[in-house]
């Protein structure tokens, strides 16, 4: 699990590392050659980085609702909905401070519309997992359908009912995973591999797939031959540092987009502008920096940028 999710995150750092250096040459005819391989990763990996990352966080759900709701809500804010907000102050403090103007006011969307959406999605599913304790998870596998099919393409709540599925059916295959791995034994779950490859060509060769409902299938199928796959992963050591940012996959995130916006601009103000060097640079400076975070972010008081203590004030001592 903690090497799945370490890879997406690595992807989505890899994305916007491609992203915002395409972006500079978005003038140009002729875009260099040396940035299609990158390109091709990222819409490759298209119809399933942000999915497995909703699929991973589903996982955990029946852990979670063992405690009592007002635990369970709680745990949530502290630690989802807190370093939202935070992040998203830091992320409109920093377009201040590079010369630009606010996006709208505290009390308007536009000042919550960052790159934050993922998480603001993941605390909505949370919220919503509470009824799995009446409901079943497929409910919300098949509404999340019903709603990306019915509402306007490339739209974030159209980009919320479509990751649903992703989310809900990690929520459904947690509570029967001892089943789920009995039924799919490993020749097959290998065999069903050829789902996500066939999907992953289709977006980089055709057309790219991002949160596309007609993807959103093969997707989910690929996902759990991947998942399944996942299991025998070997627990080597060179697979640790992708496991480490797999464990502080929250900090990974947040930390990632203003910094590597940060370094491009600094890359860009010393002329290091070859995309075939500022590209690595501010994939690796990147995952340094969040690495740096993660390294020192369980700590006070580091630590509250990330998430506020599991107990706001210290217990009364006795009289």
């Amino acid at each position: 699990m903690d090497a799945l999710r370490g890879l997406s995150i690595l992807l989505v750092i890899l994305h916007h590392s491609t992203q915002i250096v395409t972006a500079s040459f978005a003038d140009d005819p002729h875009p260099p050659a040396v940035l299609e391989p990158f390109i091709f990763l990222s819409e490759f990996f298209a119809p399933f980085r942000m999915p497995m990352l909703m699929f991973l966080s589903g996982l955990l759900i029946s852990g979670s609702l063992k405690r009592t709701a007002g635990q369970y809500v709680w745990g949530k804010l502290r630690r989802i909905l807190w370093p939202i907000i935070v992040w998203t102050v830091v992320f409109n403090l920093a377009l201040i401070a590079g010369g630009g103007s606010l996006p709208g006011m505290p009390w308007e969307w536009g000042f919550w519309n960052t790159y934050l959406w993922f998480m603001q999605f993941v605390l909505v599913y949370y919220l919503v997992a509470l009824l799995t304790k009446w409901v079943p998870a497929w409910a919300f596998i098949l509404l999340g359908f019903v709603g990306m099919f019915l509402l306007p393409d490339d739209t974030l709540i159209q980009r919320l009912f479509y990751l649903m599925p992703f989310f809900f059916l990690g929520a459904f295959i947690e509570r029967y995973w001892d089943r789920f791995v009995a039924a799919i034994n490993v020749p097959v779950a290998i065999a069903l591999t050829a789902i996500p490859l066939a999907l992953g060509l289709a977006s980089a060769f055709w057309v790219p797939l991002w949160y596309e409902p007609f993807a959103a299938v093969p997707g989910l199928l690929g996902i759990l031959a991947l998942a399944r796959v996942a299991v025998y992963i070997p627990d080597a050591g060179w697979l640790r540092p992708v496991r480490f940012v797999g464990q502080y996959s929250l900090i990974f995130y947040v930390v990632h987009y203003p910094a590597y916006a940060a370094i491009f601009n600094v890359a860009e103000r010393v002329g290091v502008t070859h995309p075939a060097v500022v590209l690595p640079v501010v994939f690796l400076l990147t995952v340094a920096v969040s690495t740096g975070f993660a390294l020192i972010g369980r700590r006070l008081p580091v630590s509250l940028l990330f998430e506020l203590p599991r107990r706001m004030w210290p217990k009364r001592a006795a009289a």
